[in-house]
């Protein structure tokens, strides 16, 4: 048998049973994970901040111990197996293989096979999109398949509502056991049979949405929806299964979802993680007075930063977040989403596309012109500011440029609203000015900080502009060859 591949199996059985060992609930048995990176190839700073957060019984700490008494134990062994080892370690050194001077592979993908719904959520961003056609078993396996290949070990489904296509995600699930997944769902369809699978497979998270508590929830998704989805969440929590939250923030709901009171009531009802994400302005004549104003947006990024200190629950703000993710994910940087259509578009709230799927390779569309454009304009501004890392909202002249410059078609009817009628435009522009003006003295000021991750003279901030100037290099040396 290879070297390599024997060297991978044993590391592969070091890194599993070591992070599943320590995931007992006992502070003893947790230190074995900090100790874990000088026996593997696992460079994390965030081993050592753990090992101090034990000490302290604080942060990281908190979570992983709450962790360690949650779940099954085939759960857990199927985290660290799908989503440390193959999607972290060996998933990403095949991605870095793969990838040439101008040619770049997504870390994931987003995955909606079906529109449809069986609730009808205000403001819904992907409520517009034709509820017509799906994509077969088949294609999906095809997708499924190129993944694998691709060292894409993590794999987001969303919709329209994913578990009305249980039966073809379960059989899927199972086939791609390798590969870990999360799906967006509403959760009302999550019933005891299928609950029961998802711990047999021990290789999917639900994400749950919710508003809050009852009244926003059920205001926006529902008379009744909340009950269901909290009989879903106790079955989960009683049958062992990792799941967590995802809360559209809004306008109306911000002051709620940012208590104490919602995230300690989200822990005691089994939830390990919760996504927060913004009401975004898509669609025809969007509810613009529904996303939160950029005092508001401030704010729960302030609060969320509090909240993750305080309670053992992994909580993502996917906008105020921007400098712990690197900036925006979107046009295959590090993620693309693809359609029931087959339409691959550069970002979930994006509702532009050039390729589709039936016709390309996902490593094709990644590398699109389209694509290509998305990423040279990273990180959007120029002095990097991810605090305000989107395309759409923070940086809108960026979304209009390279539509516009590849003649991009649009994803649904008015999805081009966002970038081409005035009223819209103009408030977006306002909106994206004034939070420019609440964010910029901020980064300013901690790119200073040669202690900080983005410190402006350090090697992670330059990388922020390597698609840009690579570039600008290639333009230069293709100018110089004509020249000559």
């Amino acid at each position: 048998m290879n070297k390599k591949i024997v060297d991978n199996f044993i590391t592969r059985k070091i890194v599993v049973d070591r992070i599943t060992g320590s995931l007992t609930g006992k502070r003893e048995d947790l230190r074995k994970l900090v100790d874990l990176g000088g026996k593997v190839p696992i460079k994390d700073p965030g081993l050592k901040a753990l090992g101090h957060d034990i000490d302290e019984d604080t942060g990281m700490a908190k979570l992983f111990m709450r962790f360690g008494d949650l779940g099954v134990q085939h759960c857990k062994r199927k985290l660290a197996e799908n989503l440390i080892f193959n999607w972290g370690i060996t998933g990403k050194n095949i991605r870095f293989a793969l990838a040439e001077k101008d040619i770049w592979v997504p870390s994931f993908i987003v995955i909606s096979p079906t529109m449809r719904c069986n609730l009808k959520c205000t403001g819904c961003y992907s409520g517009l999109y034709s509820k017509d056609g799906e994509l077969s078993e088949e294609e999906i396996d095809r997708i499924l398949a190129e993944c694998r290949r691709l060292g894409i070990y993590f794999v987001v489904v969303s919709g329209g509502e994913p578990y009305l296509m249980k039966d073809v995600w379960l059989r899927l699930f199972k086939k791609y056991n390798d590969i870990y997944f999360l799906t967006y769902t509403n959760g009302t369809l999550l019933d005891e049979p299928t609950v029961k699978e998802l711990v047999r497979l021990g290789n999917v998270a639900p994400g749950i949405s919710v508003e809050g508590f009852k009244d926003y929830t059920d205001k926006r998704r529902g008379e009744g929806v909340y009950d269901k989805v909290m009989k879903s969440m106790d079955l989960l929590k009683k049958e062992g299964v990792i799941f967590g939250i995802s809360v559209t923030y809004t306008s109306e709901n911000i002051d709620q979802i940012t208590t104490d009171e919602f995230v300690q009531y989200c822990i005691d009802k089994g939830a390990l993680f919760a996504w927060y994400f913004m009401f975004m302005p898509v669609g025809k004549d969007p509810i613009l007075e529904l996303v939160p104003t950029p005092e508001q947006r401030v704010y729960c990024g302030n609060r969320i930063e509090e909240l993750r200190k305080k309670h053992p629950l992994f909580m993502a703000d996917f906008w105020n977040d921007g400098p712990a993710a690197g900036g925006c994910l979107a046009g295959a940087r590090a993620y693309l989403h693809i359609l029931n259509s087959g339409r691959i578009e550069p970002c979930v709230f994006a509702h532009f596309g050039v390729d589709n799927i039936r016709e390309v390779t996902i490593r094709e569309a990644a590398n699109s012109p389209f694509f290509k454009a998305i990423r040279r304009e990273f990180p959007y501004n120029d002095i990097g500011n991810l605090k305000r890392p989107c395309m759409i909202i923070d940086n809108p002249q960026v979304l209009r440029k390279v539509v516009d410059e590849h003649l991009v078609p649009q994803g649904h009817k008015h999805s081009e609203d966002i970038i081409h009628d005035p009223a819209v435009v103009d408030w977006i522009d306002r909106y994206a000015e004034k939070f420019k003006n609440l964010t910029e003295p901020v980064w300013q000021k901690l790119i200073q900080d040669p202690d900080y991750r983005w410190y402006k003279h350090g090697k992670e901030y330059e990388e922020l502009f390597r698609f840009r100037n690579s570039t600008r290099h290639r333009d230069r040396k293709h100018t110089d060859d004509i020249t000559a």
